[in-house]
């Protein structure tokens, strides 16, 4: 990739020849040095044995599944995406027989998730561990990974 300043505005098509053979060549330069730069750095480190012994070994395998792409059977994909949609759509359902969650909720809906998890007086009534940038209470996903790990916590120390 050539190293410019706006790459938006700049005019690809229009670029001398010379130009693009220079950037390319200086682009190669760098990436040498660095590579130079990261072994040299890595040398004595226990990762070069996993370097030497797995992954290099496996660049050609990989290059060639780049280049070749894989076979994939588009029957047994779609029959297991048909299953992953069943199931998720069976797991939707079951979320609305839990207490706080009513059936005109949207559980897509960040805001209605906010009020079930946080807000809502008859809901789960969760401590939010995180909050949005705009303060308002967090349902991304790392947030509700970490609030199922608080949660199946405390499931065992009540056991």
């Amino acid at each position: 990739m050539l190293t410019i300043d706006n790459p938006s505005k700049f005019d690809w098509a229009n670029m001398d020849l010379s130009d693009c053979c220079e950037g390319n060549a200086m682009d190669t330069y760098f990436t040498l040095k660095l590579f130079d730069v990261i072994m040299e750095k890595l040398e004595d480190q226990p990762v070069m044995k996993l370097i030497e012994n797995v992954v290099m070994p496996s660049l050609e395998t990989f290059a060639e599944m780049e280049y070749n792409g894989l076979i994939v059977d588009e029957d047994k994909l779609e029959s297991v995406g048909r299953q992953l949609r069943s199931k998720n759509i069976d797991d939707e359902d079951s979320l609305y027989s839990c207490k706080g969650v009513l059936t005109t909720d949207n559980l897509s809906s960040n805001n209605d998730l906010i009020e079930i998890l946080y807000l809502r007086e008859e809901g789960m009534g969760l401590y939010p561990p995180d909050r949005t940038g705009k303060g308002k209470p967090s349902v991304a996903a790392p947030t509700l990974k970490l609030l199922l790990e608080h949660i199946e916590e405390e499931l065992q120390t009540r056991e």
